[in-house]
């Protein structure tokens, strides 16, 4: 898991606050007073809510980082990876719990997620006291101690199904076995004492119940026998429960081992269908963006064409159409005129040769000739201009036509000779060719990374994949053998049961007996029923016992874990000058030449070294999955130049593994 972007709308002395987190060191160094112990609460309060179960200012988070002067929300939003999907979390904190808000979405699709309860608990499988005792770590609370939520997240990793049930069951038989004796003088132990006192002043019933007393004394033997070898199968099944649960845990691996070469197999067929598509033009990726462009333009081209196109035809309609002359009034008057003069010029000479009129007339037809055939060059002239006016209008558009047209085979030349790199099966336009093929090129990418990613996790694997074959798919999972030490446990409460009703007809019938001596054997019944109920009740001491040696069992097999990771960080810090060593209950003890000596006798340097260790070795055994982000809120304070230089490196190291938030307030502590 890891954060990647938090905003604070308001929260204690932040306001408009926005921080970008960075994979590995995240180092935050401000002066004190500035806020940082505010950011470290903001992101825990962003998972787990505000703590104002107690009064007082400073341990009541709500009244601490409410803003002052203000009766808005106060809160932000935080953004993180958790199982390789992006989510968004947004919270904002009334004056009361009731009128908190607290808002989960899909960073991707921006889903909203319906069930926001105890967010904290099922990412990090850990409560909130558990978080502050682990990954979280504040000035406030240095010291950790073993809890019932680290206790319940080590049952988790050691495979352990229900252990409030393992509480509940041994509390049962603790409870039983105290029944027999309380303090004082009660219980089963001193009631049957007092029943002897009673026997001893009680009459002899009938001797005839001296045979039917021998029979029931022999059933309660076997049943006596029964508890016995029940007692034994419980110690069997108790031991079985460990040896399943490390069983349980390899096969666990093996089905994810399993599942992982599925996965890979099946992402392999995909990346050979993608690369099908490529056709080996994994270097073309970054013509996409530049062919999409010129698609863009190829469609604006083309429409431009079409218009220019349109306009030329039109154009040649109009050139084909051949104009007529149209003679207006004057002209027909000056054409009607010389046609009179000529037939009064030809009748004149005919009548009276070259005479005097004859002279008139060839002037007057000369002029009106003249003058008409100067009208029609003028008109045809006049039209001329007019048609070459129109020719240079239409070789203009047709050369813009042939530049866009030009354009156009060029672009469609490029973006078909794209497409054309690539194998796509069947034909499509070419819009929705390119779109298509950065598709593929996405998903192809990918595929990569999911199979570099499964490739990682299975080289993890390799170590325990001679294992797997130790895994028998028939044999019992723990969750079996406990139901099985179960009905075991109702058997015993049965037979116990069988066991006392037996008991009591015995002191029915030694009631009969009537005589002395029937007295005396019934005395010496309730005593020995005195020593059965001593028994019963060391068999469920040592019942209490094997249990809770099973759970120790457990706890045992996180300690060496936990001691590797304690003594691994501890030497990165402070060399091997201390043999520490850590119990079941989280307490660390140190090996001196004058034995084992608690870290209370250490400095306070040494005594938050010692904690800072734990803490570091906690986290590597607790989180076996997903690993968390760590916040450390100056944590070094108390640490001398030389064990800070190696705490300092300790976090480098830390970093490489884990995203981890460093809060500081001095540049000598700085990482």
């Amino acid at each position: 898991m890891k954060l990647i972007k938090c905003y604070v709308s308001a929260f204690g002395k932040l306001k408009d606050f926005t921080f970008d987190f960075s994979q590995g060191l995240n180092t935050v160094k401000q002066d004190n007073g500035w806020g940082k112990s505010t950011f470290a609460t903001f992101i825990k309060a962003m998972f787990y809510g505000l703590n104002d179960s107690k009064r007082s200012v400073a341990e009541n988070e709500r009244i601490k980082f409410r803003p002052w002067n203000s009766t808005e929300k106060f809160g932000g939003y935080i953004q993180f990876e958790w199982g390789n999907k992006q989510f968004k979390l947004e919270r904002f904190f009334g004056a009361k719990e009731s009128e908190d808000t607290v808002r989960l979405f899909d960073a991707e699709t921006g889903k909203e997620f319906s069930n926001t309860q105890n967010l904290g608990r099922r990412i990090f499988e850990i409560d909130e006291e558990g978080f502050l005792s682990t990954t979280y770590f504040s000035q406030k609370d240095f010291e950790v101690k073993s809890n019932t939520s680290i206790t319940a997240k080590f049952n988790a990793v050691c495979e352990m199904q229900d252990s409030e049930a393992f509480d509940r069951a041994l509390n049962k038989v603790e409870d039983k076995a105290k029944s027999y004796k309380y303090r004082g003088d009660r219980g089963l132990i001193p009631d049957a004492k007092r029943e002897i006192h009673a026997v001893d002043e009680q009459l002899v019933r009938a001797e005839q119940s001296v045979y039917t007393l021998k029979t029931l004394k022999n059933e309660a033997d076997v049943l006596s026998g029964d508890v016995n070898d029940l007692q034994l199968k419980v110690k069997k099944l108790t031991d079985q429960i460990t040896l399943a649960g490390k069983l349980e845990a390899i096969k666990i691996k093996k089905q994810r081992y399993q599942k992982l070469v599925s996965d890979k197999e099946k992402l392999s067929l995909d990346k050979k269908t993608a690369e099908d598509v490529l056709a080996g033009n994994y270097g073309a990726k970054d013509e996409i963006r530049i062919t999409e462009e010129k698609n863009r333009e190829l469609i604006g081209v083309t429409a431009r064409v079409e218009a220019a196109k349109s306009e030329l035809d039109k154009h040649d309609e109009i050139s084909n159409v051949q104009p007529k002359t149209k003679l207006v009034g004057l002209d027909l008057t000056l054409i009607t005129i010389s046609a009179l003069l000529l037939v009064g010029l030809l009748v004149s000479i005919i009548v009276s040769g070259f005479s005097v009129a004859t002279i008139v007339l060839i002037p007057l037809l000369v002029a009106s000739v003249a003058i008409t055939l100067f009208r029609i060059l003028t008109a045809n002239a006049s039209k001329k201009r007019e048609k070459d006016r129109g020719n240079a209008i239409f070789l203009a558009k047709r050369e813009e036509f042939d530049i866009i047209n030009e354009r156009k085979v060029k672009l469609e030349k490029e973006v078909d000779l794209f497409i054309n790199k690539f194998n796509l099966g069947e034909k499509f336009d070419w819009s929705t060719s390119i779109s298509y093929i950065a598709k593929v090129f996405d998903v192809y990418a990918e595929i990569l990374t999911k199979i570099k990613e499964i490739d990682l996790e299975l080289d993890g694997m390799k170590g325990d994949v001679e294992s797997f074959s130790a895994v028998i798919d028939d044999r019992l999972s723990v969750y079996e053998i406990e139901s099985e030490l179960k009905r075991t446990e109702q058997d015993y409460t049965k037979k116990m049961r069988e066991l006392a009703d037996k008991r009591s007809a015995i002191r029915l019938h030694e009631d009969l007996a009537g005589s002395y001596t029937d007295l005396e054997s019934k005395k010496s019944e309730l005593i020995d029923k005195i020593g059965q109920y001593e028994e019963e009740q060391e068999v469920l001491n040592l019942t209490a016992k094997f249990l809770k040696q099973a759970d120790e069992n457990l706890k045992i097999k996180y300690k060496a874990p936990l001691q590797s990771s304690l003594k691994k960080y501890f030497e990165m810090v402070a060399g091997n000058d201390k043999d520490v060593n850590i119990d079941v209950d989280l307490k660390v003890t140190v090996n001196e030449d004058s034995g084992q000596k608690q870290v209370d006798y250490y400095s306070k340097g040494y005594q938050n070294l010692f904690e800072i260790c734990k803490r570091f070795a906690l986290t590597d055994v607790l989180y076996t999955g997903e690993k968390p982000f760590i916040i450390l809120d100056d944590p070094f304070y108390n640490l001398d130049d030389e064990k800070l230089s190696s705490a300092l490196e300790l976090i480098k190291k830390l970093a490489q593994e884990y995203q981890v938030l460093y809060l500081v307030c001095h540049d000598s502590r700085r990482a």
